[in-house]
């Protein structure tokens, strides 16, 4: 029996005896760890911060100044920054410190070099020995410090070592050698210590080329190179280094004539040290950054050949010696924050072929001798409102080597003057949003190179027909825009000789008469046509072919009638349909189900007639995303079916096309009207779905598979003819802001479920046959009477009338997703027609075709307010309402 008792005793003894070797080894390890730092003292010159490190002291090491210790009471950290020591780090017991993290060591005054020994710091993240006066070459066994992410040696007197011993530091974020003695070519660990963020070597002796050492340091954001001696051409994959934000170059090849760092995050001012590269002739700052003002020190590149500081955030005056580097050809200034009075010394730049001027704060009047520029091929001056004196200067005439000419947004008015024909050469010319006046096309006519014609936003006049439309006189044409102006008189027949045309824009105009039938051969070509807000009428024309290569097309608030030309079934590449505001009859055509790429679709406001039935075709609109058909005569039940592909796409509407001349770009927008304001959404309309089917005459039941349409925003079936209850099934469309079911014959209770749309912003039910309370939950709590109008047996909140002390509905919401809770409202409501007397259609938003370079707005949809005529007249209304 005591034999079992002592054999069960021996666990618990063997245990103690283990925690009592743990406990053993942690107070020698400590002991040790004490006694190595006492010795490293001692081997220094007295100094009063190391008072507190003493063998007697050894209980309270994690105390000793500097010291920090881990929960085991070992060191962790020992942090001497500017303590004034003077020695040598030969004397460390780097084998002493196993749990070592940190050992910061910087400006002091240790001297002599690093030792090898130093690798035994295996644990060790942080290493700044910076700002002393070690010296000798850096040890390999730096290198196998695999744990290091900060590694600081800059401001001593260190050596370059044999680098092709050194391993790569995988974890390396930091990495400062800067102002030592380094002389060598560049390290090549460095090129595969891939996280590297920050790489300061500047202020050596480095020398050797740089073409291959950055290909893998994507990760780099500091890149400091200065005053070393590099050579060769310059690195190209600095370029490609896409999280850089800060780069120093000074002193770094001095023979070098181009540095371009387009694109990029570089911030702060321009290094002064940039002006002593003698040599530069391309200089290139383009989508950065910079600000702070130009130094006069500019003048010092007298070699420069191009300055582009184009996109970034230079303010003040131009200094005066910008306009001593006499071999300038190209100077672009665009897009930044400058002010002042341009000199007229600009006038010295003899050789100038480029200026762009545009988007400054510069101050007028813009000097007559910029017209002695006789070399001058580009001239862009767009958005100086203070840089023009009312009309255009005649001297312009002046440059007859121009090819672009953009003076967009400027305040101008007056005539264009007749001079601007002398411009024989001229590809582009944009005077849009200006309130320029009078007759434009007798000009034009001379301008036999044109490519791009843009005098949107003005006030000029005069019949359409033109011998602008001659293809002998213009055979490469490829861009008009008039929209926006007074212009009068019927498209001439020759507008079809102009095959070149890509864009075409009258809209806005006073313009009549029925469109020529060769008017859709053009479309083989044509990309964008916008003909709306004129007085055009007769048919569409019936002649578009198989090549149609259109992708808008709008014809908004015209007269047109008879039916839509089957022909458009060609257009395979359509992607915007307005033809609103018209007069075109017949039933829903069956053939717009083809257009597979079709994304808005207006049909709003003609005679349409008849029910919507869809083709036996398996996936029919697949990517529509807006869809108005609202006020005309469609009956049946309504066609949600065919419209259930609605949803979100990451397919932006952009296109861009770029020439020797200039690039053009556009993206659609969505403009909503937010309490009688427009705001333009343009990054989130491949996320913006709506339907309109309002004011027509359909009848039977809202379907269920309207509750699948969960990327819908806005939905407006008002003014029909709807029977039966609101579907609970609509508490699916989570994305739903917009709600109006008004003047239709719906009945039963509001459904609670409802109360889950946490983002609904708009909700109209008036003029139904609606009963019980109204839900309080959620954004109901937020609506007011108008939203409830006309539903006699309503009761509860914010109507008057009181429910009547039976129980309630429940207002419990099942299964609402916890995502949806607290969810913010994004923007606020927007104005619907309430009531019988108001417009129906689609009340929240058009498209806006954004196009740039030459810049300027095509819109296709008009806003609802711009409207003279209301939409639909309800029974019992006499007379349209004017918005």
């Amino acid at each position: 029996m005591r034999r079992n008792m002592a054999y069960s005793a021996k666990p618990s003894h063997l245990l103690l005896f283990v925690f009592f070797l743990s406990s053993l080894e942690s107070i020698l390890a400590t002991t040790r760890e004490g006694e190595a730092l006492v010795k490293w003292k001692n081997s220094l010159a007295p100094s009063s911060f190391l008072d507190s490190w003493s063998l007697t002291n050894l209980d309270n090491l994690c105390n000793w100044t500097g010291i920090t210790c881990n929960s085991a009471g070992s060191v962790s950290e020992i942090n001497l920054s500017e303590k004034q020591l003077d020695g040598m780090l030969s004397e460390f017991g780097f084998t002493s410190f196993p749990n070592l993290n940190n050992l910061t060591l910087a400006y002091n005054f240790f001297s002599g070099p690093i030792p090898p020994a130093i690798e035994n710091l295996t644990q060790l993240q942080y290493l700044d020995l910076s700002f002393n006066y070690l010296d000798g070459p850096i040890p390999f066994q730096v290198s196998h410090l695999q744990r290091l992410l900060i590694l600081n040696l800059s401001q001593n007197a260190l050596q370059a070592p044999n680098w092709s011993h050194f391993s790569p530091m995988p974890f390396l974020r930091i990495l400062d050698l800067n102002s030592n003695h380094l002389a060598s070519n560049f390290p090549e660990f460095i090129s595969n210590s891939h996280s590297l963020a920050i790489l300061d070597l500047g202020y050596n002796n480095f020398t050797g080329d740089l073409v291959r050492e950055f290909t893998n340091l994507q990760n780099l954001e500091t890149l400091y190179l200065d005053e070393n001696s590099f050579e060769g051409p310059f690195p190209p994959d600095v370029f490609r280094l896409s999280k850089l934000k800060h780069l120093r170059l000074s002193g770094l090849l001095s023979e070098l004539e181009t540095l371009d760092l387009n694109s990029n995050f570089f911030e702060g001012p321009l290094p002064s040290n940039i002006f002593k590269l003698s040599k530069l002739r391309y200089l290139s700052l383009w989508g950065n950054n910079v600000s702070g003002s130009i130094s006069n020190d500019i003048g010092l590149l007298s070699e420069l050949e191009t300055l582009d500081l184009n996109s970034n955030i230079f303010v003040g005056p131009l200094p005066p010696n910008l306009f001593k580097l006499s071999k300038l050809k190209i100077l672009s200034l665009y897009k930044n924050n400058f002010s002042g009075f341009i000199s007229k010394d600009i006038g010295l730049l003899f050789e100038l072929e480029t200026l762009y001027l545009g988007s400054n704060f510069f101050e007028g009047p813009l000097p007559p001798h910029v017209f002695r520029l006789s070399k001058l091929r580009d001239l862009g001056l767009r958005d100086n409102r203070n840089l023009f004196q009312g009309s255009i200067p005649i001297g312009l005439g002046l440059l007859t080597n121009l090819r672009y000419l953009s003076l967009f947004s400027n305040d101008l008015s007056g005539y264009i003057p007749s001079e601007i024909g002398n411009l024989k050469l001229l590809k582009v010319l944009e005077l849009g949003s200006n309130q320029l006046t009078g007759p434009l096309l007798k000009i034009v006519s001379n301008l036999k190179n044109l490519i791009y014609l843009g005098v949107s936003g003005n006030s000029l006049s005069g019949n359409i027909q033109s011998d602008l439309w001659k293809y002998n006189d213009h055979p490469t044409l490829e861009y008009i825009n008039l929209s926006g102006n007074h212009f009068t008189g019927e498209l001439p027949t020759t507008i079809c000789n102009v095959t070149s045309l890509l864009l075409l824009d009258l809209s806005n105009n006073e313009l009549s008469g029925a469109l020529p039938n060769c008017f859709g051969n053009l479309a083989d070509r044509l990309l964008y046509v916008n003909l709306a807000n004129n007085q055009f009428r007769g048919t569409i024309p019936t002649t578009f072919s198989r090549s149609c290569q259109l992708k808008y097309l709008n014809m908004d608030n015209n007269e047109f009638e008879g039916l839509l030309p089957p022909s458009l079934e060609n257009c395979k590449h359509l992607r915007i349909l307005d033809i609103g505001n018209n007069k075109i009859g017949g039933t829903f055509p069956s053939w717009l189900y083809v257009l597979g790429e079709l994304e808005v679709l207006v049909l709003q406001s003609n005679k349409l007639y008849g029910t919507i039935s869809g083709r036996s075709i398996e996936d029919p609109f697949r990517k529509l995303r807006i869809v108005d058909l609202s006020n005309n005569h469609f009956t049946g039940h309504l066609p949600i079916q065919y419209f259930k592909n609605m949803k979100s796409t990451d397919n932006l509407y952009s296109y861009q096309l770029s020439t020797a001349v200039f690039s053009f770009h556009y993206e659609a927008a969505v403009s909503l009207i937010v309490k009688g304001t427009e705001y333009e959404v343009a990054n989130n309309l491949h996320i913006y779905t709506a339907i309109d089917l309002s004011c027509n005459k359909f009848q039977g039941e809202i379907p269920k598979v309207t509750g699948e349409l969960k990327w819908l925003a806005l939905l407006n079936l008002s003014h029909n003819s709807l029977t039966g209850p609101i579907p609970s099934l609509l508490r699916n469309m989570k994305e739903l802001q917009s709600l109006d079911l008004s003047s239709n014959q719906l009945t039963g209770a509001i459904p609670p479920q409802l109360t889950a749309l946490t983002f609904l912003e708009v909700l109209n039910l008036s003029g139904n046959h609606l009963s019980g309370e109204i839900p309080q939950k959620g954004q109901f709590s937020t609506f007011n009477n108008d939203s409830y109008l006309g539903n006699s047996a309503l009761c509860g909140s914010p109507l008057t009338k009181k429910c009547a002390n039976t129980a309630s509905p429940p207002q419990e919401v099942g299964n609402v997703d916890e995502d949806d809770a607290g969810d913010e409202l994004t923007w606020e409501a927007i104005l619907m027609g309430y009531g019988c007397g108001l417009i129906c259609g689609l009340s929240s938003a058009y498209i806006v075709l954004k196009l740039g370079k030459p810049w300027w707005f095509v819109r296709y949809v008009e806003v609802l307010q711009q409207k003279l005529m209301k939409r639909c007249l309800k029974k019992g209304t006499g007379r349209p309402i004017r918005t």
